[in-house]
């Protein structure tokens, strides 16, 4: 487990992310307060092995997966907290366009809804339902894409199944609480 120190050491999930940042973001991080979704903060307090999994490209691309229900967070999720960090190259563009990029056939084999919930100038929410069909498994995804100076953060809150509406407002809670710090 690559980050498993961190979790052991019950920092908030915004360590975890600004330690995974901070050289490509130069301390530029993201942070997220994970006790505002009950489950994940469990997950957190007691993680065990493959409770993270973790890839990382040469691009610089930053890819983690945090299980929150299921038994592997790399093959045998339920549910999962997802962290995608990319350094931006160039010119910064809108979330907008990020959104406009978004395949929502990357997430799902079955057709899916995919709806914006909120934007401002450097942030964008949105939201993924993809319901039962004969190719695949039900999805329903929440999704806060945040530009920073130097990196894009898409930070997404993922269920195998339809999420209820308690459940879809926590989660929310928990996205729109990451801010950029540093």
């Amino acid at each position: 487990m690559k980050h498993g120190h961190l979790l052991r050491a019950s920092r908030p999930l915004l360590a975890l992310i600004g330690l995974m940042t901070a050289a490509a973001a130069q301390a530029e991080r993201l942070d997220i307060d994970h006790r505002l979704y009950a489950p994940l903060h469990a997950a957190m307090e007691q993680p065990h092995e493959g409770s993270i999994f973790y890839q990382a490209s040469p691009s610089g691309r930053q890819f983690d997966r945090i299980l929150v229900n299921g038994t592997s967070a790399e093959h045998d999720w339920t549910e999962a907290l997802e962290l995608v960090v990319v350094p931006r190259k160039g010119e910064r563009k809108p979330p907008q366009e990020w959104f406009a990029a978004f395949q929502a056939a990357s997430e799902s084999t079955c057709p899916a809804n995919v709806t914006v919930l909120g934007e401002d100038e450097s942030s964008i929410t949105f939201s993924l339902d993809a319901p039962p069909c004969s190719t695949g498994t039900p999805l329903s995804g929440l999704y806060r894409v945040i530009y920073g100076r130097k990196t894009v953060y898409v930070v997404s809150a993922k269920l195998k199944g339809q999420m209820p509406a308690d459940q879809r407002q926590q989660w929310l809670g928990l996205l729109n609480s990451a801010k950029l710090a540093g």
